[in-house]
């Protein structure tokens, strides 16, 4: 994956703290971890040393963590819903949704050696160099991770654009193989979490499903069906997870699993999903005996959406926070989707750990900052009593509490060294009222493992001692002045990457669907105006919703 950077970095400047308050820090870097934060400015002389000294209306936070997201999706349209849904495998099986994004995805992952030949081909053979064979006589293997790295890269720029800097699993979910990283942290690699290399995180999209021999309705007539006595059947994520807990976490140091994602009778009062219900009823009637409760409190659990829980229920809430059961909380797509979500208050009051995540492209949020700023409009919304510092805390200390008590999502020594540079309107200006009001141009850089990875052009050039690639102004006007940091070992040449990714898309768009209108979404939410759209339509569906 990445490195961390050769020469060691100090930072100087208003420094965010777990609560959400500024003061003026010195935080010193060294191969990748904190090793001093000093009150005031402190004068560290070091050979090679980096000194950045930001500017008043500066500020900087711990980088951000997402424990929701589906990172291959992040260069797809967005998805027109033709329905409010009951749960997620309705829409899984809907026509609309299979030609616009599932086959989508099928002839992208089919069609990139094949329609990136040229991308390969100049990678795999360099001009000018006779020391390597024919393409066709060249290992499919490396040719295809090629197109991987392409695909990762572009996906990734977009998480560290907002000031993210550790994601869940990229590329794919519930594959046993290392997917590599290339400009972000992940949860693949227990070197990068610091747990023990024999463990993992195990992400995981579903525990259950409908069946066997069921397919679950796609009609939009059907969508509002009662699913209560659709067939259930285990996958076997599920047993390997039991299996895991049973042997005392012996594989698995973390898992996040997707669960009960439907309607959850919150905004809809009395209206649950009966699918979304009753999995989560069996799931924790697996889970509650004997042979794995002794276990399940040291299992670094993790919940997705889990809207189908029922929250009024206090031995649901007991069952939770008595076994250290963490949820992530993604309300864009959950509205998007189903109009509805977790009480995410109710769950806060109940000592349940609490995360917030973007989930993806086609029904979520750009990043988990912009997933931050919508919760943060929703609880104002509905009147709900929850702080700024709470909001930071589940995009922060909440997922590294979530994976196990990481040392992520912190400014402190023997940390790991991840942070974002926030451009605040003013520098009176708080740091929790700069992520409301301001949005993704503001971020000055993004730094992973203590290595700058991207940023504004100026800052790189002016401050910094930086190689990078520029972002190609087909990108947008504001991305254009922004700058990538990329391993030069990489070989990678992010213009002609992201060239060939809207070629491809664009063949399928025209060529396959005839579709021309289905555009991949822009990398800054500031420079995407039709996601920006969705997102003030969805503050008005919410409006009426609650009325």
């Amino acid at each position: 994956m990445f490195t961390s950077s050769g020469r060691p970095l100090c930072i100087i400047g208003n420094v965010v703290d777990d609560q959400g308050r500024e003061s003026v820090k010195t935080i010193l870097v060294q191969n990748g971890r904190i090793t001093a934060v000093q009150p005031g400015k402190v004068p560290f002389d070091l050979p090679n040393l980096i000194r950045l000294e930001l500017a008043d209306n500066e500020t900087i936070l711990p980088g951000l963590i997402n424990l929701h997201v589906h990172s291959e999706y992040n260069v797809f349209p967005l998805w027109k819903s033709p329905a409010v849904w009951s749960n997620r495998f309705q829409w899984r099986n809907n026509e609309q949704y299979i030609k616009d994004i599932k086959n989508f995805k099928e002839y992208i992952e089919a069609n990139w050696q094949q329609e990136s030949f040229d991308f390969i081909k100049s990678v795999l053979q360099p001009p000018n160099t006779g020391n390597h064979p024919p393409l066709a006589t060249a290992s499919v293997d490396a040719a295809m991770k090629e197109v991987q790295k392409l695909h990762g890269i572009v996906t990734e720029l977009q998480s560290v654009a907002g000031g993210t800097t550790l994601v869940q699993q990229t590329i794919k979910l519930e594959n046993d193989g290392k997917i590599p990283n290339f400009i972000i942290r992940d949860t693949t690699d227990p070197g990068e979490l610091g747990i023990p290399q024999t463990k993992r995180v195990f992400s995981v999209v579903d525990f259950v499903r409908p069946g066997p021999n069921f397919d679950a309705p796609g009609s939009p007539n059907l969508a509002d069906d009662d699913t209560s006595s659709w067939p259930m059947m285990r996958h076997p994520s599920f047993d390997d997870f039991l299996s895991s807990v049973r042997e005392g976490n012996n594989r698995y140091y973390a898992c996040i699993a997707h669960i009960a994602e439907g309607r959850a009778g919150y905004l809809q009062r009395g209206n649950p999903d009966g699918f979304s219900r009753r999995e989560f009823t069996e799931f924790r009637r697996a889970l509650t005996d004997s042979t794995y409760t002794t276990f399940l409190k040291t299992a670094n659990l993790t919940l997705t959406h889990a809207c189908g829980l029922d929250y009024s229920d206090n031995e649901t809430l007991d069952f939770l926070r008595e076994n250290q059961i963490s949820v992530v909380w993604s309300p864009v797509s959950n509205l998007i989707l189903y109009r509805d979500t977790i009480p995410v208050k109710t769950l806060l009051n109940h000592g349940i750990n609490v995360c917030l995540g973007s989930d993806w492209a086609p029904s979520g949020s750009k990043h988990v900052w912009d997933e931050f700023k919508f919760a943060r409009h929703f609880c104002d919304m509905l009147t709900l009593s929850v702080s700024d510092a709470q909001l930071l805390a589940m995009m922060t200390q909440n997922p590294a509490t979530a994976l196990g008590s990481l040392k992520v999502g912190s400014i402190q020594p023997g940390y790991n060294a991840d942070f974002f540079i926030l451009r605040k309107q003013t520098p009176e200006q708080p740091a929790l009222a700069a992520l409301h009001t301001q949005d993704d141009r503001s971020v000055r850089c993004t730094i992973v493992n203590g290595r700058i990875v991207y940023g504004d052009k100026d800052l790189i050039d002016n401050s910094l001692s930086v190689d990078y690639q520029r972002i190609p102004a087909s990108e947008g006007q504001i991305a254009s002045q922004k700058v990538v940091s990329i391993n030069s070992s990489l070989n990678f040449d992010l213009v002609k990457a992201i060239s060939q990714t809207d070629l491809l898309m664009s063949h399928y768009t025209n060529k396959v669907v005839n579709q021309p209108w289905l555009q991949r979404t822009r990398l800054l939410s500031a420079d995407d105006f039709v996601y920006q759209r969705r997102i003030n339509q969805l503050k008005v569906d919410l409006a009426n919703l609650i009325k």
